[in-house]
């Protein structure tokens, strides 16, 4: 039996329905009972919170691994609770946030939930995904996508020739198999990204097809969006742009994955293919 945490989002029911599908029984936590309805059937669904360690182990008592798909801050609660449910193989889902050279909250986390897990003396692995799309609740590609079925007018800082490197959500479940079966991901941490980065305008024009407009760009200075960034943090509740989103437009997210193609047999498609199967509604 596996469990499952983080199993009702959108990377983890994913994960949740190809694992039934290949014949794993399946225990999920449920932090919340309607989303139950995200699970496929044939699961095990164990209401409770990540941050509460006991019920965490209780339920995952009798695993033979977990699958930490909740955010990797949780970690430390995930590693006590597999030590108290004599559980030894742990693999988590991480970001390449932690790539980051700009010191942020966020990418601390990362780092922190990462660093808990390797000192463990679990069986761990850790997977580490960039920009994740495909399907109807991703937040970012059907984010672009929602904001262009509103208007043609998108902010682009830097001209957006930045580069990013997103990978479609599937070959992210095959990763999370092939670390499941090939005992040679034990202690080791792998980057999942698409086959070859792109620019943030490339990726944005992409949205912008799909949903059925030609966008208009507005150029924003990168000075002005940090500052415009800056106010809206201080003076909205919550922020349609943060600092830290403004600072990562100056950094390139393209990386190399070589470590994961050898280990995991990992081979994602490329960003072309992955948005026309988004497109025919196949992911």
């Amino acid at each position: 039996m596996i469990f499952l945490t983080g199993a009702t989002g959108h990377m983890g029911s994913r994960a949740a329905r190809r694992l039934v599908e290949r014949g794993r029984r399946l225990r999920c936590l449920v932090h919340t009972p309607d989303h139950r309805r995200f699970l496929p059937e044939g699961v095990e669904a164990v209401e409770g919170d990540v941050e509460d360690v006991a019920r965490l182990a209780e339920a995952m008592r009798g695993a033979e691994a977990c699958l930490h798909l909740a955010h990797i801050r949780y970690a430390p609660h995930a590693v006590e609770a597999c030590r108290r449910a004599g559980v030894q193989r742990l693999i988590c889902m991480s970001s390449t946030r932690r790539y980051t050279r700009f010191d942020c909250d966020s990418a601390r986390a990362v780092v922190a939930g990462e660093s808990a897990v390797e000192v463990s003396g679990l069986r761990w692995t850790i997977l580490r995904p960039s920009m994740i799309y495909g399907g109807d609740r991703d937040n970012n590609i059907e984010r672009l996508i929602r904001h262009f079925r509103r208007t043609r007018l998108f902010p682009l800082v830097r001209g957006g020739r930045q580069l990013v490197q997103p990978v479609f959500v599937w070959d992210v479940v095959g990763a999370i198999e092939a670390a499941l079966e090939r005992p040679a991901s034990i202690g080791c941490a792998y980057t999942l990204a698409g086959p070859e980065p792109l620019t943030f305008r490339q990726m944005v024009d992409a949205a912008a097809r799909i949903a059925g407009c030609r966008p208009l760009f507005v150029p924003v200075a990168y000075p002005l969006a940090f500052a415009g960034a800056w106010l809206a943090e201080r003076l909205l509740r919550r922020s349609p742009l943060t600092v830290e989103q403004v600072q990562r437009f100056l950094e390139d997210k393209a990386f190399d994955l070589a470590d994961a193609r050898k280990d995991l047999g990992f081979d994602p498609i490329s960003f072309e293919t992955g948005m026309w199967r988004k497109q025919k509604g196949q992911a």
